[in-house]
């Protein structure tokens, strides 16, 4: 058997198995689905998670984050709605707090725990709260059970775990304190690319904001901003020259005055599936290897966000510190 044919035969062999882990993986996770559970009401933009309450009658537009480190609200919602502002000093620099808010019976969302604020928003202005009147980050996330269906564009708030096939399950991992307590809540996970195991932050927050040049390949206009993946640069070099086929786009994503490059990655691999395209947005040196390794339990090469989520309906257990990946059916 030529070299050829057999790496061909490996490749349709790989496929298939891939094939029956996803499979297995739909059939357990399906038949566990638990009946209760709350939808909240969210909209799915470019694979970017928001959630819309109402509000006296007004639909708002928080942004959602399991990488973000903030819950926020506007301070033109809060004066508009005469809700009671609270200085606060004691973490160290002052900030203007607002309980959270009693959203319109029947189109409200969950409350954070409070174990941080005391469950309070902090008070945001144009400039923080860009295009949004709110944003809920990993510390509205934590210790719930949360069900990220991207191909329906539903998320839920479980009220219980579903039974978690092992072969769609991976491990979460969170910074403890000097107490065993979690920090900032930051999920690490491991994904396989390009024949590496990676460990990268569960970001469903990750976002790229479009420039000319790649407004043009994603068919939509200059400035709209979109769910990516990161990498640092390091990682992205050695892609780019290991595989020169791999699509770049310069000055591709603009973080305020820089432009930075993104590649499309052909396949990656998540708890034994593989889904692909996904791309990424380079992130310079030390962004994620000492910056986000300082908050959380392990020093990571980047982040997985909505541009490989998009192919799976995921539920996240914060208690159990586990996710499973159901990738969705074609």
């Amino acid at each position: 058997m030529s070299k050829h044919n057999g790496h061909r035969i490996f490749q349709r062999e790989w496929r298939a198995l891939s094939m029956l882990i996803a499979l297995s993986a739909q059939t357990s996770f399906a038949a566990s689905r638990p009946d209760t559970g709350t939808d909240v009401p969210s909209q799915f933009v470019h694979d970017q998670v928001w959630v819309m309450p109402r509000l006296g009658g007004h639909e708002l537009r928080f942004f959602t984050d399991t990488g973000g480190g903030w819950n926020a609200l506007h301070v033109g919602i809060a004066r508009r709605h005469g809700m009671k502002i609270i200085e606060d000093g004691s973490g160290g620099e002052p900030v203007r707090l607002v309980a959270f808010p009693a959203f319109d019976k029947g189109a409200g969302i969950p409350a954070p725990p409070d174990h941080f604020r005391a469950g309070r928003l902090i008070l945001g202005d144009d400039e923080q709260l860009a295009q949004m009147d709110g944003f809920l980050g990993a510390r509205w996330f934590a210790d719930g059970i949360w069900e990220f269906d991207y191909p329906a564009q539903r998320l839920r708030k479980l009220n219980h775990a579903p039974d978690m096939a092992t072969e769609c399950t991976v491990k979460l991992g969170f910074q403890m304190d000097d107490n065993g307590k979690r920090t900032m809540h930051f999920p690490s996970m491991q994904t396989t690319i390009d024949g590496e195991l990676l460990d990268v932050l569960l970001d469903t927050g990750a976002t790229a904001t479009l420039t000319e040049r790649s407004a043009e390949v994603f068919k939509l206009p200059t400035g709209t901003p979109i769910a990516t993946s990161f990498i640092e640069h390091q990682v992205f070099e050695r892609w780019m020259q290991r595989h020169p086929e791999w699509r770049v786009l310069d000055e591709a994503d603009r973080k305020g005055e820089q432009l930075r490059r993104m590649i499309e990655v052909p396949v990656i691999e998540i708890a034994g599936q593989t889904v692909g395209p996904v791309w990424f947005a380079e992130q310079p040196p030390g962004a994620f290897q000492k910056y986000m390794a300082s908050m959380m339990d392990r020093p990571t090469w980047g982040a997985l966000g909505g541009s490989a989520f998009k192919y799976f309906r995921i539920v996240v257990d914060y208690p159990r510190a586990r996710a499973c990946f159901q990738r969705a059916s074609r």
